[in-house]
């Protein structure tokens, strides 16, 4: 066993951990990949809260193995039924030294009360004093033909603080123990021991080379080190060995906090290549944001609506300006079919940036969030666009403007009718009042002269003024086109990356604060992890 010592309220920061991240994660992992870790959360919070000053030692086997036997041997009292030729035990029965706090965790457990057993008597003095806060549970056999014992096997070693396996010399070998539990409870190392019961149909030579033998499969199994103790029920030897490490494992309060960080250890590798560099909050910057837009709005056609409404801006706002001019028709903001394809290869880009270096599932992820949406987004886009051009408003200034140049040009031709006028009726000897003058200039040529001057001065003038108010309108028409685009880019592709980005946010805080600390290791922004090991049962046997 471990020689740190563990603390409820590091293992509870732990798991509190794991639950963040499996709350993270959903959504994000296909099946029941998040099965295991939201089933270590329940079981861990709920060991927790229940007795710590009980350690709950679990003995497994085969059927014939003697387990039974070996439990009434540990209690040193005729507790649970034994038998060799077919299953006796169809219900784990429990032996509690010290049960004063013990049946919440019984409960927990599933012991039915009627199986459960107190040990200790005034008349065994301080004899048993060595094992108090011990609950010794006979479970049924694993190879039973009866499936509920089975599963209540399974159930029972997926939750008790410490294992005890219990093989007899004939089955010790068998493929059912070795290969169904011992290969996948690596992560129970240091809470596993195994027992060679029933030595004493053994000669000396024969039970040294079993145990030889059973030690090497058993590290073949991935538990190198785990004690290996040779017991008869029968004679008492190795029964006292047995207690002895019990008493040990009780004495040191720590079991159930080896089993939780084993299990955790586990469940953080496990889940270590989900994980990898950091991602800064606002993991998708403006820049990126920024583009996204420039390529939507290119696509979109926004050059091309801006510079329209340029152009009518700066029809509006000629001099001269006919009054019955034709009127600018307005197209439709919209993206055109043949430009879809640059909508989602912009989102694609976009998507490919935001998860550049995550390791799987985050880029599938990420590209699903972005892609969410594309069927719809050129509607959404042209719809956006469309609301956002500016209205045509009528420019009373560059009316005032034009009135003001055909009064000149009014004034223009009225003084040279005057004059042609007078001309005509001079020329014809008819009598012809001299027009009237001003400072010796006669008012029609002042009127010719004065409106043809002020009209082209206007002209000139009105020309450059209105083409930079036309590049101005150009502008702004863009930017508000562009800003739509943006809104739209914003609300259906760059919210939803951003979210996924926190989730992996989250998953990675989370999964740090769940791995213990020597297990962590920093390269840069690079989180690794230490490799995975084994569940303690698999998964076609679990479904089973």
């Amino acid at each position: 066993m471990t020689s740190r010592h563990l603390t409820t309220d590091g293992l509870a920061d732990r798991i509190d951990a794991l639950g963040r991240f499996v709350r993270a994660m959903e959504g994000h992992l296909a099946g029941d990949a998040l099965a295991d870790a939201r089933t270590l959360v329940e079981q861990g919070i709920a060991r927790l809260r229940l007795s710590g000053e009980h350690t709950v030692v679990a003995l497994a086997g085969s059927t014939g193995g003697g387990k039974s036997s070996l439990f009434n041997a540990v209690a040193r009292m005729q507790l649970s039924p034994s038998g060799h030729l077919r299953p006796t035990t169809a219900d784990a029965h429990a032996c509690v030294w010290s049960p004063e706090g013990a049946d919440p965790l019984l409960d927990w457990l599933g012991v039915d009360p009627s199986r459960r057993f107190a040990r200790e008597s005034v008349l065994d003095a301080e004899d048993e004093a060595p094992l108090r806060g011990l609950v010794l549970l006979d479970l049924p056999d694993m190879d039973s033909v009866a499936t509920s014992h089975r599963l209540e096997v399974d159930r029972l070693v997926g939750i008790v603080d410490l294992l005890v396996w219990v093989l007899d010399p004939q089955k010790y070998a068998d493929r059912t123990v070795h290969e169904e539990y011992l290969r996948h409870m690596g992560a129970l190392r240091d809470v596993t021991v195994v027992v060679l019961n029933q030595v004493d149909r053994l000669s000396v030579g024969d039970t040294a080379r079993c145990l030889a033998d059973l030690a090497r499969l058993v590290e073949a199994d991935g538990l190198p080190g785990v004690p290996l103790i040779a017991t008869s029920a029968l004679t008492g030897d190795g029964v006292g060995e047995l207690r002895t490490h019990l008493e040990k494992t009780v004495s040191g309060r720590q079991a159930s906090l080896v089993r939780l960080e084993g299990e955790l250890d586990v469940a953080v590798a496990a889940f270590a290549p989900l994980v990898g560099p950091d991602v800064e909050e606002d993991a998708v910057t403006r820049d990126v944001v920024r583009d996204l837009a420039g390529e939507l709005a290119a696509a979109s056609g926004v050059s091309g609506v801006a510079r329209e409404e340029g152009q009518a801006y700066a029809r509006r706002a000629a001099v001269p300006a006919w009054p019955l001019r034709r009127r600018t028709p307005r197209g439709r903001a919209e993206v055109p079919p043949a430009q879809a394809a640059a909508v989602g290869l912009a989102v694609r880009n976009l998507a490919g940036r935001a998860a550049a270096g995550l390791p799987p599932p985050w880029p599938e992820e990420v590209w699903a969030a972005a892609s969410a949406d594309l069927p719809a987004l050129p509607g959404e886009l042209g719809k956006a666009l469309s609301a956002a051009r500016p209205r045509r408003r009528r420019h009373w200034g560059w009316g005032f403007v034009r009135l003001l140049w055909w009064l000149c040009v009014g004034a223009a031709l009225g003084g040279a009718g005057w004059l042609a006028w007078y001309g005509v009726r001079r020329a014809r000897g008819q009598p012809a009042a001299e027009p009237p003058d001003v400072g010796g200039v006669w008012v029609p040529l002042l009127l010719l002269a004065g409106g043809v001057l002020v009209a082209v001065l206007l002209s000139l003038l009105a020309r450059p003024l209105a083409a930079a108010r036309a590049r101005r309108a150009r502008t702004r028409s863009e930017r508000r086109l562009t800003d739509a685009a943006t809104s739209v880019a914003r609300e259906r592709v760059i919210t939803p990356v951003r979210a996924v980005l926190r989730d992996y946010a989250d998953a990675r805080a989370a999964l740090t604060g769940a791995a213990a600390p020597a297990d962590l290791a920093l390269n840069g922004d690079q989180l690794t992890l230490r490799p995975a090991v084994p569940l303690w049962i698999d998964d076609e046997r679990r479904a089973g």
